[in-house]
């Protein structure tokens, strides 16, 4: 029995440097799916840029900001203190979806084409 497991040393070698392989391109693979012609637009660029020197002048300061600041961000139209108007056109809200079927038309929809299809 001992000379069996000998022999087969080896091979469980092989098979376990195999599965670290199989788990290490596995945990790669989904990086390489994203396609690289997907950048953001420039503007997009720009908005992170300044939203990432915004926070890096918000943490030099000696103390966190106040209600007063906080409430000064978002009096320009944004939605929060955080987002600001980044991505309001983007939003979907109630005032730019007029035109598109809401959730409870589709879901009746598709109960009628069950039942017609289903004679029920």
């Amino acid at each position: 029995m001992k000379d069996v497991l000998t022999a087969l040393r080896p091979l469980r070698f092989l098979v376990m440097l195999c599965l670290c392989a199989v788990m290490l391109f596995s945990s790669v693979a989904p990086a390489f799916a994203v396609p690289a012609k997907n950048e953001p637009n420039p503007e997009a660029n720009q908005a992170a840029k300044e939203y990432e020197q915004e926070s890096r002048d918000a943490i030099a300061t000696d103390h966190p900001p106040n209600l007063g600041e906080t409430q000064a961000k978002t009096k320009g139209g944004g939605i929060n203190e955080v987002q600001g108007k980044a991505g309001l056109d983007e939003m979907k809200r109630p005032s730019n979806a007029a035109g598109t079927p809401s959730v409870e038309k589709d879901v009746k929809n598709i109960i009628e084409k069950v039942q017609e299809k289903f004679g029920g």
